[in-house]
């Protein structure tokens, strides 16, 4: 067994890229361990140091944290599992294949009755033109008290039928049209006036993005509902960090390299002046699948069944073939979604909206879950600035 190797706090400090404090605080969390040094001066594990400097390291390459540590709350909702996120213990894939949303909703929500039957709300109020969907569906979210007078109750009996109605209404405001009752995958597909397999696309996609466990939205939604916030303002939550460009809006940085490939690119050499650039692939890789992200391949494999003779989508595996070779990454749900766009040719914006119209569906079987919990959500941070002497 090896001897273990300490270090003073400067030789510590320096080697994490940080001040002592910072250094005292990882201790005083776990991170690194300390023993007693010569006088009254403390020693820190070399082991432990370069473990956690690794750790910042690859932080600062995706921009996330790894997702470690305890879970922060419990939920009957959805489990991300190898193949892919199961909806009350049914596999999201599976409903892929013929589901709804609407299906998936009353699914999520645990409804006994079907809280969409005769639930078609009266349209958003007069917007100001040239807003982009989300930023529509933002203010249509803040408006809605105005016809619905109940729109502060927290009654359970009530909660799920309003869920329904502020779904209709939030596709409306996407879609910048008035609520109906036609199912919602139907409602994208006419607006974009697209084809029986795009529409059937939208509709896998739809139910492949209603939940995801705990992200970052949900987690925004919740933290709202257990304030006892009302649904509509926990949606306003969710949406706001789901508008951010590492979540919602990943899609759009995925349509915009997309846009480059063209039936006479050679891609190979597109994404090997990417990767000599020093960036990113967007769509590809994934912080909680290791492997593959199950909703991607389901979604590509409809489109690569359903639109053969395409010339985009013909050359997908080779696309997808040569981000392996040269990122060592598979693609996710956002490189999905932006394939499905140009597939189609939908309108810009279409890939985080059918993404958005999606999720809101678990945004609101978040805040009912959180609702029916007593404990306010108020995590403690770990600080680690100057302290007092």
């Amino acid at each position: 067994m090896s001897t273990p190797i300490y270090l003073s706090a400067r030789e510590a400090a320096a080697e994490l890229g940080v001040q002592p404090a910072t250094l005292y605080a990882y201790v005083s969390r776990g991170l690194i361990a300390s023993v007693a040094g010569p006088g009254k001066k403390r020693r820190y594990d070399a082991a432990d140091v370069r473990r956690l400097k690794g750790r910042k390291a690859s932080e600062d390459q995706t921009g996330s944290r790894p997702l470690t540590g305890d879970p922060v709350l419990e939920t009957e909702l959805t489990l991300i599992a190898e193949n892919g996120p199961v909806y009350r213990g049914r596999l999201a894939t599976d409903l892929a294949a013929t589901s709804t949303l609407e299906t998936v909703a009353t699914l999520l929500w645990d409804s006994g009755d079907d809280p969409f039957a005769k639930n078609v709300p009266e349209g958003p109020p007069e917007l100001p033109a040239g807003l982009a969907p989300l930023d529509r569906l933002m203010m249509a979210l803040a408006a809605w008290p105005l016809q619905d007078r109940a729109a502060y109750t927290l009654a359970p009996r009530l909660l799920q039928l309003k869920g329904a109605a502020l779904l209709r209404y939030s596709i409306a405001a996407l879609l910048d049209q008035e609520p109906v009752a036609t199912p919602i995958h139907t409602q994208i597909a006419n607006a974009y006036g697209v084809s029986a397999s795009a529409k059937n696309l939208i509709r896998a996609a739809l139910v492949l993005c209603a939940d995801h466990e705990l992200n970052t939205s949900a987690f925004a939604a919740r933290c709202a509902a257990s304030t006892r916030a009302p649904l509509h303002a926990a949606l306003i939550s969710g949406l706001g960090a789901f508008t951010g460009p590492r979540h919602g809006a990943a899609s759009d940085r995925a349509t915009a390299w997309l846009a480059e490939i063209t039936p006479d690119s050679d891609i190979e050499m597109v994404l090997a002046d990417r990767l000599g650039r020093g960036e990113s692939l967007p769509g590809f890789g994934h912080l909680i699948y290791q492997e593959r992200d199950p909703r991607a391949d389901c979604l590509l494999d409809i489109l690569l069944r359903t639109e053969a003779g395409h010339p985009f989508v013909e050359r997908l595996p080779v696309l997808i073939k040569a981000a392996d070779n040269l990122f060592g990454l598979p693609p996710n749900v956002d490189f999905a979604l932006a394939a499905i766009q140009k597939t189609y040719g939908l309108p810009k914006d279409s890939g985080k909206t059918i993404f958005c119209a999606g999720r809101m569906t678990g945004w609101i079987a978040h805040a009912l879950e959180q609702y029916a919990a007593h404990e306010k959500i108020r995590p403690r941070a770990a600080y680690v600035g100057e302290r007092p002497e």
